[in-house]
């Protein structure tokens, strides 16, 4: 009878159960080599915590700007825009630099439509007044700053041979 495959050992060989430490320079190599390679991702992979937290923090955002329309409808402060948007401002920033740089656009974009539907319109409508822009403009500007920030610290952790 002819068999179809190839016949299987009947123990597979031991397979190590960490990988092997690298040293310094095969580190600096990677980082040299760039994300391409195998010992660049090696690299700059971020802890499997880190990379759940930093996918999280669009919905916990979204979550936190609602929680803040709440809080300023509630105790009449919404009133006061220049206030609100320097919360709003303030809360894109922390949200920004948590969340991933692909997601910034969005974590701008949620941040500003709860601001202008329910602090600046009240009635969950969106509007294109002077006032309407310049919100946009001043989160997107926190959102770079939120990314920068978080760009700035991940970029000295590789320089240390840290974790990202």
């Amino acid at each position: 009878m002819a068999t179809l495959h190839h016949p299987v050992p009947a123990h597979p060989p031991p397979t190590p159960r960490f990988p092997a430490p690298t040293s310094r320079p095969e580190r600096a190599a990677g980082r040299r080599a760039g994300r391409g390679t195998a010992v660049g991702r090696a690299v700059a992979a971020p802890p499997p915590a880190d990379a759940l937290g930093r996918d999280l923090a669009l919905p916990v955002g979204a979550a936190a700007a609602a929680v803040a329309v709440t809080v300023l409808l509630v105790t009449g402060e919404a009133t006061h825009l220049a206030f609100s948007l320097v919360a709003f401002a303030l809360l894109t920033v922390a949200v920004a630099a948590a969340a991933r740089p692909r997601l910034v656009p969005a974590v701008v974009l949620v941040s500003w439509l709860f601001f202008d539907g329910f602090v600046v319109q009240q009635r969950a409508e969106l509007g294109w007044q002077q006032t309407d822009r310049l919100s946009l403009w001043v989160l997107a500007g926190a959102g770079l700053v939120g990314a920068g920030c978080a760009a700035a610290v991940r970029a000295v952790r590789i320089r240390r041979g840290g974790a990202v």
